[in-house]
């Protein structure tokens, strides 16, 4: 009877343990449509417009627990500045009435709009389909979030040449460019080593310089990039780039040819980790 009366107890155990609570998960535009949550997107301007560009609040208007998935290709637009697309793929978690605010991986799809800003808002787009999509993938794929991935979503959306696709890591500036032709259905360009325009590693193709330096302490190894920018906050080149950079204090140089770049203003940025830390302005022309 004893040997009885504890199976009982562990079949009562056993029935009474709580199963566990399933959230459901929701695409970002259905999501909206059906008004479980609410979603405001303002510009980042702690990040350059290839990398994390805009910040997104969601908030979730029910009362239970729900997912959101932000998928690569959907678009932001807005009325004053560049439009862009989601470069990587977010799924955020919200508890009832929960507000979370975070900053998106995406990247300017007009070269010819001025940047994000603080006081800029964006409103949901569609999502991207056809040769734009399947870069969008790819630049995720290859975690392609910096000037490399820029030129090549311009390669589609603006038709810039290709050869624009050009950066410090020439193996992966070529794949990119290979990608984009065989894309567009077009043969890929060949490489002229002469061109300081697409030439990153040979300085000595610069023939009247403007130089700087940025004296900066990096508390742990960093991704750190100097790039300038135009006066409508758009990249036009990277100066200097280092993924591994190590801890310590670092007086980093650039130089650009200012016979390429001749317009009387430019900033030049320092960014660690995909966030702008200083920014410096220069007007190689002044006088």
């Amino acid at each position: 009877m004893k040997t009885f009366a504890v199976l009982i107890t562990l079949i009562f155990s056993v029935s009474n343990t709580p199963s566990p609570t399933t959230i459901s998960t929701y695409d970002f535009l259905d999501a909206l449509e059906k008004n479980r949550i609410t979603s405001e997107v303002i510009g980042n301007e702690d990040s350059p417009h290839y990398m994390q560009p805009i910040n997104i609040t969601l908030t979730n208007t029910t009362d239970t627990s729900l997912k959101v998935t932000i998928p690569n290709g959907q678009t932001f637009t807005s009325d004053s500045v560049q439009d862009l697309i989601i470069t990587r793929e977010e799924l955020i978690t919200l508890a009832p009435k929960e507000s979370k605010t975070l900053p998106l991986y995406a990247m300017c799809t007009q070269q010819n709009e001025s940047g994000a800003n603080a006081l800029e808002t964006y409103a949901p787009g569609s999502i991207a389909t056809g040769h734009l999509a399947d870069l969008a993938q790819e630049i995720e794929s290859r975690k392609d979030f910096n000037t490399l991935g820029q030129y090549s979503i311009w390669a589609i959306t603006d038709g810039v040449h290709l050869n624009t696709i050009s950066g410090f890591d020439e193996e992966e500036a070529l794949y990119l460019k290979t990608f984009a032709a065989n894309l567009l259905n077009v043969p890929v360009p060949e490489y002229d080593v002469d061109d300081y325009l697409t030439n990153y590693n040979d300085n000595g193709l610069i023939t009247s310089s403007a130089t700087g330096k940025f004296k900066f302490y990096f508390s742990s190894e960093s991704a750190v990039t100097i790039a300038m920018f135009d006066e409508n906050d758009i990249v036009v080149r990277e100066l200097y780039n280092n993924p591994f950079t190590s801890k310590g204090n670092h007086d980093l140089e650039f130089k650009f040819d200012i016979e390429v770049y001749r317009d009387k203003i430019y900033y030049v940025r320092l960014i660690k980790d995909g966030e702008i830390k200083i920014n410096m302005t220069m007007q190689p022309r002044e006088g």
